[in-house]
């Protein structure tokens, strides 16, 4: 039929030598011809007694953890790229809310809660897949490439599913945002933006789940490219949809929506190609690990649950703190708000990009076996983020004035963002240990305690908090609510600190199921 199948099979027992390269063992003649016809590497699993946690045969890992100021300079290297696509997606966010606030200061007062209200609906799925870089990155220091592969499947059906499960807010949409009592104006805008924006959903997850399958790998050039191409292609959809360019209708706020999806679309469809390339294909079995495994799905929705619980009371707190606590007092106060948090987009962001290269970082050491390591490494990204974030503080406090002219000319908008900007400047460091440990944490498969403090921080502090600001001190208006949400982002760095210093993450074992499980079968490429 000059057709070849993947079938599941042991792989033959015997003494040659493993093939370079490879993630088994088999007669290298054969190996080498199997190669050559197919295009694919053989997988296989000499060692019949494997654990019991299933994949490859333990290899080696592709390179040596490093030493002295190798240290710095690896997680360097890795987090630049990573720190990149972060300021990428920054920009892509910034682009719609610079061409939007052209429109109007209706439509600028619209995106924000619009926007968030959207990343509410999906950050609890986004939260688990997020899990993707843990997993992958501890089967790349464990030495078994094809995990990597498999468990990134398993994330994109969970993707598949969130997007499915998302798209029915479409018709609850008015409702929701008619109970914030905003200007008419401003809810058709925010209705209109939310709708467009959940067929982003889908294409926005699993391409999160794929880039950290590059991040884990320590590859994570590979998700700084497509994350640029995406970002230009949105500003060039940006430039013709909002504005009526190329023959193109002019479609304001919607076309800013439909610009952003697609461009999520164009994203995960350049990584999805590379990760199904022949060089991913042969070294991490991409296009044979699709099947759907309940033992790892598992895995992930265990380790990313608590993940995903932080992402919501997160987002939610900040949701329910944009739309109903900041919302009600009027546009201007609005306004001001989005672009304050504009310009923390922009600050934050890198760290969460070193957040990210550090999950990488410690799952790898986690996975050979070297906790110490791990802490090393941590505290150089503390070192590094601690610095970034008080010259951020410091400008914020030189320019809370200057910063909010670059966006509107509203005197009334520039008065309460220079004030809200005053308290971003308070909270800069502390936030920088919040999101930096977290990241520690989160490679060593510590998700459960961030995810339960982030939820009782937002219910007592932040929320709790803030309504207490807007009952008992209604003269600050907008400032009550902003001094809740300083006191939360202070309390959960610290809390964190002490859970990284303190905490039983050296001794959590993410592979271990509650029951022993036979080992999974080999995989093996055979001719059909």
């Amino acid at each position: 039929m000059g057709r070849q199948a993947v079938q599941y099979t042991k792989a033959p027992e015997c003494s040659a030598r493993p093939v370079v390269g490879g993630v088994g063992a088999g007669t290298l003649p054969m190996e080498a011809e199997r190669r050559r016809v197919l295009g694919v590497e053989f997988l296989a699993m000499s060692d019949q007694t494997a654990p019991a946690r299933g994949g490859d045969a333990p290899s080696p890992p592709d390179a040596p953890l490093p030493t002295g100021w190798g240290v710095p300079l690896s997680l360097a290297m890795l987090a630049g790229p990573i720190i990149g696509t972060m300021i990428s997606r920054t920009v892509m966010s910034f682009a719609d809310f610079t061409m939007v606030s052209m429109i109007s200061d209706e439509a600028m007062a619209a995106v924000m809660p619009a926007g968030i209200s959207v990343w509410c609906m999906i950050c609890f799925g986004f939260g688990i897949v997020t899990v993707t870089n843990t997993f992958v990155s501890q089967s790349l220091g464990k030495g078994q490439p094809s995990e990597c592969s498999r468990y990134t499947w398993q994330g994109l059906y969970v993707a598949a599913v969130i997007g499915l499960v998302v798209l029915p807010a479409w018709w609850v949409a008015p409702h929701y945002f008619a109970l914030a009592g905003h200007a008419p104006e401003v809810q058709r805008l925010e209705v209109t933006y939310f709708r467009i924006s959940l067929f982003g959903v889908m294409p926005a997850v699993a391409a999160n789940v794929v880039a950290n399958f590059f991040n884990g790998i320590h590859k994570p050039s590979v998700g700084l490219i497509a994350a640029v191409i995406a970002n230009a292609f949105n500003i060039a959809g940006n430039y013709v949809l909002i504005f009526g360019h190329l023959g193109f209708p002019e479609m304001g706020i919607a076309g800013a929506a439909w610009a952003t999806a697609a461009a999520s679309l164009l994203q995960v469809t350049i990584l999805a190609c590379v990760w199904l390339g022949p060089v991913y294909a042969r070294r991490y079995a991409s296009r044979v690990t699709w099947r759907p495994s309940w033992t790892r799905l598992k895995r992930i929705i265990r380790v990313g649950l608590p993940i995903g619980v932080q992402f919501e009371s997160d987002i939610f707190g900040f949701t329910v703190f944009t739309v109903f606590m900041v919302g009600a007092y009027g546009t201007a106060q609005l306004a001001a708000n989005n672009l304050a948090f504009k310009f923390l987009e922009v600050a934050f962001m890198p760290v969460v990009g070193l957040s990210i290269a550090l999950t990488a970082a410690v799952g790898k050491a986690i996975g050979a076996g070297r906790p110490d390591y791990a802490r090393l490494v941590t505290r150089w990204a503390i070192g590094g983020a601690l610095c970034y974030m008080a010259l951020i503080a410091a400008m914020y406090l030189a320019f809370r004035y200057t910063l909010p002219g670059l966006m509107t000319d509203d005197p009334a908008v520039i008065q309460w963002a220079a004030k809200l900007l005053v308290l971003c400047a308070v909270f800069q460091v502390f936030d920088a240990f919040g999101i930096t440990m977290t990241g520690a944490l989160r490679g060593a498969g510590d998700t459960f305690w961030p995810g339960m403090t982030t939820f009782t921080l937002t219910v007592t502090v932040f929320l709790g908090g803030g309504y207490a600001m807007m009952n008992y001190a209604p003269h600050l208006e907008s400032i009550g609510p902003w001094v809740a949400a300083t006191v939360y982002i202070c309390a959960y760095g610290m809390v964190m600190s002490l859970r990284w210093w303190f905490g039983p993450w050296e001794k959590i074992d993410l592979f271990a199921d509650r029951k022993t499980r036979p080992a999974e079968p080999a995989l093996a490429i055979e001719p059909a």
